[in-house]
């Protein structure tokens, strides 16, 4: 009965704890359901762990990271300290009336392994839910592949402007609630419309609402979040619909209650669409890790009664059963997080004079076949490249969001610790001994080096493959731009606009 149970939970974990975090971006607030604090709360820092030497075994964590004691390294050359920067704000769209869209054809199906479960996770709130009329601002693609096991997240601009099969041309966000009439309801058109566009056959669907996410987030104490762009915005007080609460985000690991971490992944006056898609995954990601980390078989109840309360699915119990089974295999280095940025659409403007955004013609299809691709044999057989952060930045809690990132990028990171002195730029520190496989192409463009930056170490039965010199110039937010693992094909002139 408790197997059972722990299978239950940890399908629950994978699934629906995803699920919730997905609400999170959903810009427009129903006041009748955001419930502000009385009084702004700032952000805190998570505490660091005590202090670990690097030639030992690292005990595995998933709540932080353990400190190494530093060992001397070469000096860097000096260069100017760069400031943090705050998340860049995307440019609009000419204005004109555009010519109608020719009818796209049906993009061609992505191959999968056998047995690849596809599930598309809804953000909206209940309110629009109960109204009939909502738009599922929040579209997240997840494919879990039973071996090895795996699974890849491919989050959706709702501005996408897509084919709705048997409705035509308009944003991805309204096959929901188009689908009133639709064979099979509005979740059939919603499925349809993802495997018409991205070529992506949906098994299930799970829609929530972000009252939900609030409730989970505070059910599990808070959630630890590195926070990689300053972030500054201001929310309605329902209590005072004539007052704003201010809310500033700094970077850093921040412990967040519900509100908060939902306040951080809706933000979107400072910044985009592309910027809260990433910052949705983080938080997702994080809550997972940290669910993960619980003993949260006593709190069954609680879990399945806010499901219940916020949770649509065709998910039955032994489809959550079986995806617990694989969330208990499930290593953190197998989650692997893609999204459709701005290199592969164009801003438009549509005939209804909605701001939308056009898939470049040839974009999607690779994107997407290596965003879903669970890791290649040989490498899921292999331990990930291990790294250790130095921290030279002079500036409290950078090295955990540091570390967050290169985990994302599927790196195990076995520790960080304060450098001796403040360096001023960054620098990486190679021990491995063939460049056969290396991912050093992937710490460079995380960290803007060249080859100049790379001090080359061969070293045999070394612990770490990497060391990570953070200098005065890290800057966090720079790092989240995403990776482009399939380069964006140049783009083709879009239709001309008439002035």
């Amino acid at each position: 009965m408790r197997h059972a149970a722990r299978h239950l939970l940890e399908g629950l974990i994978l699934i629906i704890f995803l699920t919730l975090t997905t609400v999170a971006t959903r810009w427009l607030l129903v006041p009748t359901q955001e419930l502000a604090l009385s009084a702004p709360v700032t952000p805190t820092l998570t505490i660091p762990l005590p202090p670990a030497p690097s030639n030992s075994s690292p005990t595995p964590t998933n709540t932080g990271t353990p400190t190494l004691s530093p060992s001397p390294t070469p000096t860097p050359t000096p260069a100017p300290p760069t400031p943090l920067h705050a998340t860049p704000a995307f440019a609009l769209p000419v204005t004109g009336t555009p010519p109608p869209l020719p009818v796209p054809t049906a993009m061609p199906l992505v191959e999968l392994p056998q047995g690849v479960i596809n599930l598309v996770l809804l953000g909206a709130d209940q309110e629009s839910i109960g109204n009939g009329g909502l738009r599922t601002d929040v579209i997240v693609v997840v494919s879990v592949n039973p071996e090895g096991p795996s699974v890849s997240l491919l989050s959706v601009p709702r501005d996408l402007y897509v084919w709705i099969p048997g409705y035509g041309f308009d944003r991805i966000n309204t096959a929901y609630a188009r689908g009133h009439d639709y064979p099979g309801g509005r979740a059939a058109l919603v499925k349809a419309t993802i495997e018409y566009n991205l070529g992506v056959p949906i098994h299930y669907y799970v829609l929530a609402d972000f009252g939900g996410f609030i409730r989970i987030v505070d059910t599990l104490g808070g959630v630890d979040v590195p926070v990689e762009c300053e972030l500054h915005d201001t929310f309605p007080n329902p209590s005072d619909p004539e007052q704003g609460i201010d809310v500033d985000f700094l970077p850093g690991m921040q412990h967040l209650d519900g509100h908060h971490a939902l306040w951080y992944v809706r933000s979107r006056w400072s910044t985009h669409d592309f910027d809260r898609n990433r910052r949705q995954q983080q938080v997702l990601r994080a809550l997972y890790r940290q669910a993960l980390d619980l003993d949260v078989i006593p709190r069954i109840p609680e879990l399945w009664d806010a499901l219940r309360q916020t949770v649509e699915t065709d998910l039955g119990l032994d489809e959550v059963l079986y995806l617990g089974w694989i969330g208990s295999r499930l290593e953190w280095t197998n989650v692997k997080s893609r999204f459709i940025s701005s290199a592969y659409v164009t801003y438009w403007i549509a005939p209804n004079g909605a701001h939308v955004l056009l898939p470049i013609p040839g974009a999607l299809e690779p994107l997407i076949g290596e965003a879903l691709q669970p890791p290649a044999t040989g490498r899921a057989n292999q331990p990930p490249f291990r790294v250790e952060i130095w921290d030279g930045t002079g500036k409290p809690g950078l090295a955990e969001v540091a570390a967050e990132r290169l985990r994302w990028e599927g790196f195990e990171v076995i520790g960080t610790s304060p450098a001796a002195q403040v360096y001023p730029y960054t620098q990486i520190v190679d021990f491995t001994t063939t460049s056969k496989g290396s991912p050093l192409w992937l710490l460079t463009r995380l960290y803007r080096r060249n080859a100049g930056d790379v001090i080359r170490q061969p070293t045999e039965g070394s612990l770490v493959d990497f060391r990570i010199l953070l200098g005065a110039d890290y800057d966090p937010c720079i790092s989240t731009s995403a990776i482009q693992y399939v380069p964006a094909p140049t783009p083709t002139p879009t239709p001309t606009l008439t002035p």
